[in-house]
């Protein structure tokens, strides 16, 4: 029979719990998510409400995500330098003020500069979180963060759907379509903004010290002569462009291909949000019981049939049915992703991998989010088209990340395991 020794449960239990900086994190973004979710419901169908067109949209969002990506370099040499702490005050400030700015002006030039702002601001959250929470968490719970950061981001997101697709269609009977989307993009940023609050009570974590070259192309190059980090980065980027030629448009697809109300919208993707949050707190579990990489590979390919059937012809029952399924199945592995990830390189190189793989899906996704823009406003059947590429897209980089990433757990548990003395 096995006897625990004394203290070994009481320190089993310490290494599960959740750190006070990382509950203050987990309630900032909540509410980013939640002002995040209403801006991406709203602005393109504000746009196109304005009368500016598909092609001005898919430019907007390519310049959105073009900018977080190239700003990740400048992001994550100000964040090795100055801390995770300002870089998270940083995205979490910034982002929901120029969401702010983009709702209050019609002028376009206005629009693609904030939103070109708004890019530089997400870039820190995102090469901030993964180091964050691998210096604030510890080996038992660090999966479990990213889990909990997963679920917060998806839940607060779907709230943002629910709550201001709701607020948008009741003013649109008293105010009209444009100024009720205008308002409720604006309450939305207002609300993001108190995530700055428990941002400014996060502690920079002291204890752990780095040592870093200074050089980040140098750096960045030492991470890409490693074989697993580079080929990381490749599925990464076929991802992306996938994602961006769909993703960004789900609303406008729902608006003038099912045409449904905004209201509607709202509680649709809300619901398919709620899918990918059970999902994401179901992903540590099933990660433990049959490994993190097939975990991922089921999940992505059983996932791709249910996108395909988004584009067919629409029905709003079939099509609620298929977002709620495909987001549910090709996000809820997000936390599983982002943790290997993170597992993949040293912890000095931590900040910057996570810029790297920033840069990698935001240029496809900069890239495809325009070429869908295009499609959209110039081919027949241009709604549908970007579903059956992006299919195809998931299918190779799901193949892909099998032929390189099928033996991780084996090499990990002989890493990790303790030597035998």
């Amino acid at each position: 029979m096995f006897i625990m020794a004394p203290g070994t449960e009481h320190s089993e239990l310490k290494n599960q719990r959740i750190s006070k900086n990382a509950a203050l994190y987990l309630c900032a973004i909540a509410f980013y998510y939640i002002s995040s979710g209403a801006f991406s419901l709203l602005q393109g169908i504000y746009i196109k409400e304005l009368h500016i067109g598909e092609t001005f949209l898919g430019s907007l969002l390519s310049l959105r995500i073009l900018a977080t990506a190239l700003f990740s370099i400048p992001g994550a040499m100000i964040v090795n330098k100055y801390g995770k702490k300002k870089g998270i005050l940083l995205g979490i400030c910034f982002v929901p003020v120029t969401s702010l700015f983009q709702g209050y002006f019609e002028n376009k030039l206005l629009i693609l500069i904030f939103a070109t702002l708004q890019g530089c601001a997400m870039s820190f959250l995102m090469v901030s979180e993964g180091p964050f929470f691998m210096e604030n968490g510890t080996e038992k719970n660090r999966l479990k963060l990213f889990s909990y950061s997963f679920a917060d981001n998806v839940f607060a997101t779907m709230l943002g759907y629910f709550i201001f697709g709701h607020v948008s269609g009741k003013l649109n009977t008293f105010l009209g379509s444009v100024i009720s989307l205008r308002y409720s993009i604006i309450t939305a940023s207002l609300m993001g903004m108190i995530g700055c609050i428990f941002a400014f009570l996060l502690k920079e974590n002291n204890s752990v010290v780095y040592k870093n070259t200074g050089n980040f192309y140098k750096d960045s190059l030492n991470i890409l002569k490693q074989k697993k980090p580079s080929k990381f980065l490749i599925y990464n980027f076929i991802i992306g462009f996938g994602a961006g030629l769909v993703v960004p448009y789900f609303n406008v697809y729902l608006k003038y291909k099912v045409n449904i109300t905004t209201e509607q919208i709202g509680i649709i993707m809300s619901l398919s949000m709620a899918a990918m949050g059970i999902g994401g707190l179901i992903t540590p579990i099933m990660a433990r019981r049959y490994g993190k990489v097939k975990t991922i590979i089921t999940c992505q390919i059983v996932s791709i049939p249910f996108l395909m059937l988004i584009a067919m012809p629409p029905s709003i029952i079939i099509v609620s049915l298929a977002l709620f399924i495909r987001n549910a199945l090709m996000n809820m592995t997000g936390p599983i992703v982002n943790n290997m990830a993170m597992e993949l390189v040293q912890g000095n190189e931590r900040s910057i991998f996570a810029s790297m793989n920033n840069i990698s899906n935001n240029l496809s996704m900069a890239l495809s989010a325009v070429i869908a823009g295009i499609i959209m406003n110039h081919l027949a059947n241009g709604y549908e088209i970007p579903y059956f590429i992006t299919a195809i897209m998931y299918f190779i980089a799901t193949l892909y990340f099998y032929k390189y990433f099928k033996t991780f757990e084996k090499v990990d548990t002989l890493v990790s395991a303790p030597k035998q003395i």
